[in-house]
Order: structure tokens, then sequence, then C-alpha cells
């Protein structure tokens, strides 16, 4: 066993950094609230709708194509390897795909979501080539267990981006104006020069990584499309520009829990990737139990809360018009923390290698999801949010056995 995984599971989760990781994790999601609060607020819900379907389509993206990537980086690392320049192919592989995608989308739904501006086509191929080469670096850096370096990355990534928003928008006051700040802010990080860490032995045999992406990305597409096409599904079923401003507001909010656990994901798979080379299988049977079955507690706690107060939280951060109903925020509250769950569970068959698993369990979460959304009727809002709630339980419930059972 390597000395870098002796040392992960030496020490767990008591690392040096770990609590400055933990700190830029939560400053970058509330920087990236502030920067949607502040544009939704000088734009408007009809005008800011455009921004929010580019930051949906990017996020499904990123975190299809490019979290998996940063976890290839993480594990390969984390098990004393070199990533450079070795997984810039595959790096750059995820960013070619993620570009034709991304391009191709908004290219297709120019007029109808986007205003027929062009520049939107230009600024999502920029935004998946430049977070793919710092989600690589993340994972150089958490494979390296340089945590404290990787809090750097994301308060950095979203300063950058909330200063370039702020100055854009009181310039030219226009959604464009604020995709071009989400660009600066990816390229931002290039000035930490992250591949200085990248210091592991380079003539080590690497994973196939082939086999665990194509697992993992398949996992990623169901998982993400469950959770980031719900303005999208909205537009399809019909409910106006107003209300996908309304539901993306709403599901970006309530996500906090799972954007930091995608953003901190990589301080856990260390540890995990030593106690799966020491094949420590029962240790990892019952951290993914009790991920579970907490997170299926938390996720009723959730569902409560977000009846009770969800919508007067949104309607304070955004204002009264980007208000939910209760129904919706509970809902969303609800399916939001079974997916932060059934995320975490997934950590265990990540750092075993076994990434087509995982893809079954988010692929039988989507479909039960979308056959719901077609054989259930009511308004839009609130199909879509009931839909994703009853997806992201049977996932989870999916995750449950599929991490457990060998």
């Amino acid at each position: 066993m390597s000395a870098s995984v002796s040392e992960a599971e030496r020490r767990g989760f008591r690392a040096p950094g770990t609590g400055f990781m933990v700190s830029g994790g939560l400053l970058g999601a509330l920087g990236a609230y502030l920067f949607q609060v502040y544009g939704g607020r000088v734009l408007g819900p009809e005008a800011f709708f455009p921004l929010t379907v580019l930051w949906t389509a990017f996020f499904i993206l990123a975190t299809v194509l490019l979290v998996p990537v940063e976890q290839y980086v993480t594990r390969e690392v984390a098990s004393g390897k070199r990533a450079l320049p070795r997984d810039l192919r595959p790096t750059l592989a995820m960013a070619v795909i993620g570009m034709v995608i991304g391009g191709g989308f908004v290219l297709l739904t120019l007029d109808d979501l986007f205003d027929g501006d062009f520049q939107y086509v230009i600024q999502i191929a920029a935004l998946v080539l430049g977070y793919s080469l710092l989600f690589a670096g993340k994972g150089v850096l958490a494979g390296t267990r340089h945590f404290a370096q990787v809090g750097w990355v994301m308060i950095i990534e979203t300063v950058a981006r909330l200063v370039a928003g702020v100055i854009a928008i009181q310039i030219l006051a226009s959604a464009t104006s604020l995709g071009w700040a989400m660009v600066i802010g990816g390229v931002a990080v290039f000035g930490l020069r992250w591949w200085r860490y990248d210091t592991g032995e380079p003539g080590r045999p690497a994973s196939p990584a082939a086999k665990f992406l194509s697992g993992y990305v398949a996992g990623s597409a169901s998982s993400q499309l469950l959770l980031g096409a719900a303005p999208i599904a909205v537009a399809a079923l019909g409910g106006s520009a107003a209300l996908g401003s309304i539901v993306f507001v709403t599901f970006t909010l309530y996500r906090a829990p799972l954007t930091l656990i995608f953003a901190l994901q990589g301080r856990i798979l260390p540890y995990l990737v030593g106690l799966a080379r020491d094949r420590s299988y029962e240790r990892l049977t019952r951290i993914a139990r009790l991920v579970v079955f907490g997170g299926a507690g938390l996720a009723l706690i959730g569902g409560l809360v977000g009846w009770l107060v969800g919508a007067d939280v949104v309607a304070l951060l955004y204002g009264p018009e980007f208000a939910p109903t209760d129904t919706v925020a509970m809902l969303a509250a609800a399916g939001v923390m079974a997916a932060a769950a059934a995320q975490i569970a997934s950590q265990v068959l990540v750092a075993e290698g076994r990434t087509r698993r995982l893809s079954l369990a988010w692929f039988g979460g989507l479909v039960v999801a979308v056959v719901a959304l077609l054989f259930l009727s009511g308004e839009p809002g609130t199909r879509v949010a009931l839909s994703f709630a009853i997806g992201e339980f049977v996932a989870l419930g999916l995750m449950a056995i599929l991490a457990t059972k060998r």
C-alpha cells in the first residue's frame, strides 16, 4: 500500500487544511448564491431567464463530465501516481465532448431560450474548457492532500466571478454580461499553479480511465439530469419563463448541501481509497449504510422545513416574485437531501472503482422520475418537483443496495 494512502487512512478526516477546505466550500456556495441573487434582483425574472438556463446547462455538463474526471484524478494521485501529462488526455476528451454537447444545445435553443444571442454559444464552450482544467487541478490537490489549496480554488473562483459579475452588470445590465463573469471565475484559478503539486511516481501503471469514467459519466448523467434539468422540464411542460426562473432559484438554493458535497467530496475519497485498497469492506459497508439511513431521515426533516419556511426564504433572498409554492418548496428540499445522501454513499463505489453500479442507481431514479413526470398531472412546477423527489428517493434506495452488496 502506498505511503500516501497509508497516511490518508492513519490521519482520517483530521488532516491539516481540512477546516480551510470546508470553509472554502461554504464561501464558494455563498458566493454562487450572491451572484445569482444580485443578477436576479437587478434583471428580474424575465431578463434573468437565459442566465438560469446557461447556469443549468453548465452545471449538468460539469457534474456529468468534469466531476468524474476530478474523482479519477483524485483516486489516481491518492494511490501515489502522477497525473500529468497522462490524465490530461481524458480531461481534454471530456472537455471536447462537453463543448460539443453544450454548444449544440445552446445553438439549437438559441431563439427559444437565449434571446437569439450567439454569445451564449461561446460562453458555454469557454466554461467547459476552463473548468475541465480547474477540476483536474482540484483532483491533483485533493489526491496529494493539499486540502487548504482546494479551499483556495473555491474561494478564488467564486470571488472572481462575483466581482466580475457586479462590474459587468453595472456596465451592461444584461444576462450575457453575467455569462462572461462565469467564464472569468473558472480561469482565474490558474493563478494558483496547481500543477506544482503533482509529485507522484510517473512510471506507475494507471487505472483504465475509460472503464472508470464510462460508468461514472453514465451515472452522473442520470443524476444531474434528474437534479439540474428542472427549469428545462418546466419549459417543456409549457411553463412560463418566470416560472422557469422561480424553479431554478428554488432548486439552486435548496441544493446547497449537494453543491457543497460536490466541492468537498475530494476530501472524503482519499480516505475511502485507503479502506478499499486494504479490503476493509465491512467498514465501507457500515459507512454506506450510515449515510443512506441517516440521509433518508434528514430528507424527511428537510421536506418539513421546506414546507414551513422554504418559500419565505426564497422570497427573502430573491424577492417575492421568485417565491415558489409551499408544495414545490417541500418537494425540492426533500429531494435534494435524498440526492445528497446518495452522492455521499456513491463515494464508496468510486473508491472501489465500481462505477457501473453507481450508474445503475442513478439511472433507475431517472427512469422513475421521467415516468412520473409523464403520468402526473397538475401545474408544471408541482409536477416537476414531485417527479424529482420520487426519482431521488428511488436512487437513494438503489444506492443503499448496490453500495453494500458484494
